[in-house]
């Protein structure tokens, strides 16, 4: 089984902009992983189970993929500034009465562990997950094509499988 880089079609959208578009769209991914981030850690913390931060840091982490595969070390050092921009931002707002990131209650055992210290793991875990992400070789992030694997078959009336490459849409393709 040999697998090659993939080139045109074969790289997802995001992928196939030119560079400032990827750049612009590690920004807004970082951003919006930020903000789903600070929303979803506290999840489970309450009871001891702080499943929610489990998966705020699995998203980071395949943010992060996704921003380095998209447009390299630079791509994944914007999403690391947004996202940290974002959270750390929500963190220290002021608010009313509520925080989304409380950090310490003073009395460690009034609480549960994870509802005290979740707010400082994930601020600093989203951090310390993006840094692992740009020390891994290049080569974890490129996106490959296997060569072994048999192209589609072709209708047998010789038109291209893909009704898009032939200039039509998809609603009435079929009536002819």
């Amino acid at each position: 089984m040999t697998s090659s880089p993939a080139s045109g079609r074969d790289l997802p959208w995001s992928h196939r902009q030119s560079y400032p578009v990827r750049m612009t769209i590690s920004l807004l991914a970082g951003a919006a992983i930020g903000m789903v981030g600070t929303l979803a850690h506290r999840l489970g913390a309450s009871a001891n189970i702080p499943y929610g931060l489990v998966l705020a840091l699995l998203i980071v982490m395949l943010s992060a993929w996704c921003a380095r595969s998209r447009a390299g070390a630079l791509g994944l050092g914007v999403h690391v500034a947004a996202s940290s921009i974002v959270a750390w931002g929500l963190a220290v707002a002021p608010r009313g009465s509520g925080a989304l990131t409380p950090v310490g209650f003073g009395d460690p055992s009034a609480v549960p562990f994870w509802s005290e210290h979740v707010g400082m793991v994930w601020l600093y875990g989203m951090i310390v997950v993006q840094i692992i992400m740009l020390c891994l070789p290049r080569r974890m992030f490129q996106i490959t094509v296997d060569d072994d694997a048999e192209p589609a078959a072709a209708p047998a009336d010789g038109q291209p499988a893909d009704d898009t490459a032939a200039g039509r849409s998809g609603e009435g393709a079929d009536t002819q």
